[in-house]
């Protein structure tokens, strides 16, 4: 899984402790030394550092190639990133000292290479003797969803040896009680064949992130194998997740972060009434719209059991009207709008529907057959709702709508 290891070093000891420790992880076969020289060129001082480095992995037993990046006027994380893209499994790097990245969005090299990698990430901060070796006493948290295959090669390695505690925790307000969550993590515990680790599951409540790191300290964690995403961030569009970017920043050990897929089941459909209330909690953000069950057909996308993009058909007593078509910022770019609209058109396509569209919007409408129309085509009831515009909705940047239903699907 981690054939390829690139380790970025400014040549400093924070850097060489990462040199020092990167036999220790599992599958690495090479590795590659990047270093980012300055427009002065080359100095003795580098060229020796780097040699010594180069020895380092050597007695390693790993074949270590040193990269040079000339200053090409782009940032330092831009240039690590590009160089890892060319066949590179793992970014391994060094760290003074833990909490150097707790502000993931600070002028911190090793930060902003995490926070944008999409490739697996290791962070070790220097540290003194007597350490553990790193894979040696894991601390694996998890949301209880089937392990991915590279977690699994992690914890099933045949030349795996020490232990891995599995991690859930149970927080404030969770439906799901401490003993369900034991049964459930003992199961996914049992469904692992570690071949020389011992793996304990382990079931805490609170805050994850803190929790992850309480137990962290307690258990004495050589690592923190963490997925980038977690189950409740998967829907959205962040390049990393709230628990993973908090629990980096308030670890002391080092931190695995892999960059794992997580599969969600997307479904769009037609809301029951009593599902109304997620439609509202979606509009919070979208000028508090309430839902009436006597008018209102919802339609709503769900990835897993998260509401994720609504829209909606309301009765007029003089016609239908489309509105509410909204997706929080944190889901969007995954096309959830689309799909709501998708099943909003096909359920209701038998009715002329008419809407008040945002312009830069029309042409998004304009793909399911709505086409503009003046204001004084729409039905009298739903022309009112833009009454504050007197007339002008040109000036408040709407543009009245329509589709025409489609007589032969009745």
């Amino acid at each position: 899984m981690f054939t390829t290891a690139l380790i970025p070093t400014d040549l400093s000891a924070a850097s060489m402790a990462m040199v020092e420790r990167i036999g220790e992880v599992p599958g690495v076969r090479e590795v590659v030394l990047f270093h980012a020289r300055g427009p002065a060129g080359p100095l003795p001082a580098e060229e020796a550092a780097l040699r010594r480095m180069q020895e380092s992995v050597r007695r390693q037993g790993l074949p270590a190639e040193v990269v040079i990046s000339e200053d090409d006027g782009t940032g330092l994380p831009e240039r690590i990133l590009r160089a890892a893209a060319k066949n590179v499994d793992l970014i391994a790097m060094g760290v003074r000292e833990p909490g150097l990245l707790r502000n993931l969005f600070s002028g911190n090299v090793a930060a902003a290479v995490l926070r944008e990698a999409r490739t697996h990430v290791l962070i070790a901060p220097q540290s003194g003797e007597g350490r553990l070796p790193l894979f040696m006493r894991l601390l694996v948290p998890t949301d209880l969803v089937t392990p991915a295959p590279e977690l699994r090669l992690i914890l099933e390695d045949p030349a795996g040896s020490g232990t891995a505690a599995l991690l859930y925790v149970v927080e404030p307000g969770d439906a799901e009680t401490q003993q369900e969550a034991e049964a459930r993590l003992v199961l996914l515990r049992d469904g692992l064949s570690p071949a020389g680790r011992e793996i304990t599951a382990l079931v805490r409540s609170g805050n994850p992130a803190r929790t992850i790191c309480i137990v962290a300290d307690d258990i004495g964690a050589s690592a923190v194998v963490i997925p980038r995403i977690g189950k409740r961030d998967a829907a959205g569009s962040a390049p990393l997740g709230s628990v993973t970017r908090a629990v980096v920043g308030c670890l002391k050990s080092p931190v695995l972060v892999l960059a794992v897929a997580i599969r969600l089941r997307i479904d769009a459909r037609e809301l029951k009434s009593d599902e109304f209330p997620l439609a509202e909690e979606i509009w919070i953000e979208y000028h508090r719209l309430k839902a009436d069950p006597g008018t209102d057909r919802i339609f709503g996308v769900f990835a897993d059991d998260t509401l994720v993009s609504v829209a909606r058909c309301r009765r007029h007593p003089d016609g239908y009207e489309v509105d509410g078509v909204f997706t929080p910022a944190r889901f969007r770019g995954r096309g959830y709008a689309r799909r709501a609209m998708d099943a909003l058109v096909e359920a209701c396509q038998h009715d002329t529907l008419y809407m008040h569209a945002v312009r830069n919007l029309v042409d998004f409408y304009g793909e399911y057959g709505f086409v503009s129309i003046p204001e004084s085509d729409l039905p009298p009831t739903i022309r009112a709702r833009f009454a504050f515009a007197l007339g002008e909705m040109e000036g408040a940047n709407v543009q009245p709508m329509r589709r025409v239903a489609d007589p032969f699907r009745r």
